[in-house]
């Protein structure tokens, strides 16, 4: 397993490496083999994924002569399922899938990191805040998450794990994100969610969210994972990799160009560029304020830190 996850560290240096040399079009490498690609996505309005949105509002894609179908899904493990299927040609999820699939033997790989950790949030829901201090208070006690199997389902049972617990002793419900999430915990239909920006702030600044856990920051990851824990990124089956090589890397190059853009523009200005469905009941101010909050959570090279 250890030999498999380094292999795929390699592919992701060799592709993103390639990426920071220089944005410039395919035709200075060769026309990519593909010219259409589906992108599936479990959430597309989550901050962890945002430079996807970000590259294709900002033409890099097409700059590559590739045209992009995103494909919005209900959560990390249903893009999962879509690459592995086949029904997508590259997903934007988290990078512990491509760890988690060679038990299943399947091989996926990512070819660009964007977030340098996960930003995943557990809180607890006004109802509940007074009887749960630990993750070992929630145990019987009904967890939303984006989707089952996705890496907000797997936060839950690592916590649960590392306290002592049986990994399967909370019942997780898929809730999805955005405003499904916020009505499931204001409901009282789950105790507490596992959810990411802009969400969190959302949760928080109506008083219907208690942070019990928070990994948007490397401090914070650190607490919960015990180290650095990269996150969100452009990944695909190693087999579309080393048949469309050329397609991976023009895909890492508009990638690293919009994680350029974002270390170079102001959180305004970036939202200037994204549809109005990024935010959360239309509040544009209140999203810039949280992406602002969140600029140091997006690498700055597409490259996997070496401790990852």
């Amino acid at each position: 397993m250890r030999r498999l996850a380094l292999g795929a560290l390699a592919s992701l240096l060799i592709v993103a490496c390639g990426g920071t040399a220089a944005p410039a079009p395919a035709a200075s490498t060769g026309a990519p083999e593909k010219t259409s690609l589906r992108m599936g996505v479990g959430g597309q309005t989550q901050l962890i994924y945002m430079p996807l949105t970000l590259a294709d509002q900002l033409g890099y894609f097409k700059a590559e002569g590739i045209t992009v179908d995103i494909q919005d899904l209900k959560g990390g493990s249903d893009a999962l399922k879509a690459v592995v299927g086949g029904s997508v040609d590259m997903v934007t999820g988290f990078y512990e899938h491509t760890i988690r699939t060679q038990q299943q033997g399947k091989f996926i790989e990512m070819v660009t990191l964007f977030d340098q950790y996960p930003g995943l949030v557990l809180l607890v829901g006004r109802q509940h805040q007074d009887q749960v201090r630990s993750i070992k208070d929630l145990i019987g006690k009904p967890v939303g998450v984006t989707a089952p199997g996705s890496s907000t389902d797997e936060m839950i049972k690592f916590l649960l794990k590392k306290n002592g617990a049986d990994p399967q002793a909370i019942p997780t419900v898929g809730v999805g994100s955005g405003s499904t999430a916020v009505a499931a915990l204001s409901s009282g239909q789950v105790w507490a969610v596992v959810t990411v920006e802009p969400t969190v702030t959302s949760l928080q600044s109506g008083g219907g969210g208690k942070i019990l856990y928070d990994t948007r920051s490397a401090e914070g990851t650190k607490a919960v994972f015990g180290g650095t824990w990269p996150a969100g990124g452009f990944y695909a089956s190693t087999e579309f990799v080393k048949q469309n090589p050329r397609t991976a890397q023009a895909m890492a190059r508009a990638g690293v160009r919009a994680l350029r853009y974002i270390k170079t523009h102001s959180a305004d200005e970036i939202a200037s560029k994204l549809p109005a469905g990024f935010y959360p009941g239309g509040d544009r101010q209140a999203f810039v304020d949280t992406l602002k909050n969140n600029l140091g959570m997006y690498s700055e090279t597409g490259l996997m830190p070496a401790d990852g």
